[in-house]
């Protein structure tokens, strides 16, 4: 069996990861000069990035899953 689907699932993760990063560190420069509001929209936003990794998890392990139901990783050709 291959680990390419499985890796490229890993990717994608980190490529979440990767942009929390960025996002936080852009966040918490807003906060050192003092120039941030949280509220609605700052909560909507929080719901939506939470939304999109849990879909993310969820429908991506089913992908990555079925994926291996393909015929060429149950011969391991290619």
């Amino acid at each position: 069996m291959s680990a390419i689907p499985v890796l490229k699932f890993f990717m994608g993760l980190g490529f979440f990861g990767f942009v929390y990063w960025l996002l936080d560190g852009i966040l918490e420069e807003f906060i050192n000069v003092n120039y941030h509001v949280r509220g609605d929209v700052w909560n909507l936003l929080e719901y939506l990035w939470v939304g999109v990794i849990v879909v993310y998890i969820v429908f991506g392990s089913w992908y990555t899953i079925r994926r291996y139901n393909e015929s060429q990783y149950q011969t391991g050709g290619w």
